[in-house]
């Protein structure tokens, strides 16, 4: 299976929480995984955020899905909404990519 997937993520780590993330890396992930970009989002929350994240959904709306440090609850229901899956990590990028194209990242995960 193939994935577009978003790391919050300066420097190869996960390392932002998603409503105070300037960047995602993204990659498309299968046998191989593709680094294709990075985007940048302007951080509108400073602690706790409530609504307004359709900036970021604008920036991640073609991924599969994305990997945070941290996301409150009302961000995590607003993008599985939107038909994207949200994931708490810590770690390389590099390893989450590994693991993910071991199998587990599962299909009807919402």
């Amino acid at each position: 299976m193939s994935y577009r997937v978003g790391f919050a993520s300066i420097c190869g780590v996960i390392d932002q929480h998603f409503g105070s993330a300037r960047y995602w890396q993204i990659y498309d992930i299968d046998t191989d995984a593709r680094f294709v970009e990075t985007r940048k989002s302007y951080a509108r929350c400073a602690g706790h955020c409530e609504g307004g994240f359709e900036h970021l959904y604008e920036v991640l709306k073609d991924c599969d899905a994305v990997f945070v440090l941290k996301i409150g609850e009302t961000a995590a229901g607003y993008m599985i909404s939107k038909g994207i899956r949200v994931f708490e990590a810590t770690g390389e990028v590099d390893d989450i990519i590994e693991w993910i194209q071991a199998g587990n990242l599962p299909e009807d995960y919402v």
